[in-house]
Formats: structure tokens, sequence, C-alpha cells
């Protein structure tokens, strides 16, 4: 996200659902692109499923209370952020 946006910022983020095998999250962000510098805000629900090991097995992030468009261009943001940028953002193996 640096790369194509000069700022990210949450604004607010509020949990709704905090068990053994969900976590689920609404969360505010303004994110600003670098070329246009004019701020965006979007409101999020993410949805992540847990295995028994606390690892994330399924993460869904609805944007505007939208779900991901699974044609054109959101196929492929989808696609390059789910298969390749996870390999860039990695965390670190201690964790």
């Amino acid at each position: 996200i640096p790369k194509v946006m000069a700022s990210s910022k949450t604004l607010a983020t509020e949990i709704v659902l905090s068990n053994a095998t969900t976590l689920a999250w609404k969360q505010t962000q303004e994110y600003t692109p670098r070329l246009l510098h004019v701020g965006k805000k979007v409101d999020s629900l993410v949805t992540c499923t847990l295995d028994e090991e606390g690892k994330v097995v399924y993460h869904k992030d609805q944007w505007n209370h939208k779900d991901y468009s699974h044609e054109g261009l959101g196929k492929v943001m989808k696609t390059l952020n789910g298969d390749y940028l996870t390999g860039v953002t990695r965390p670190p193996k201690d964790l």
C-alpha cells in the first residue's frame, strides 16, 4: 500500500465478534492515493476464520457494505492482494 497510497489512516475500529474460531471487526480507514492527493473514507467489515492453532484460514474484507468484485479490476486486485502481496508483507517468523 505505501507505494500506491500517500497515506492510510485508521479513523475508527469496533470489535463485533471475537471467539475461538472467528474474529470480526468494523473499521473506518481513510486512503489518500499518491497521484490524486484526495482522501477517500472507506468503511470495512473484516472477518477472519481461525483454525485450532489460531492461524487465519479465511479472510474476508467488505468495503462500504459490498463484497469483493469477482470480475474485472476487483478480481485483479483480489488476486494480486491474495496471491502476491502476502509474500511481501509476511510477519516476522518469531511471531
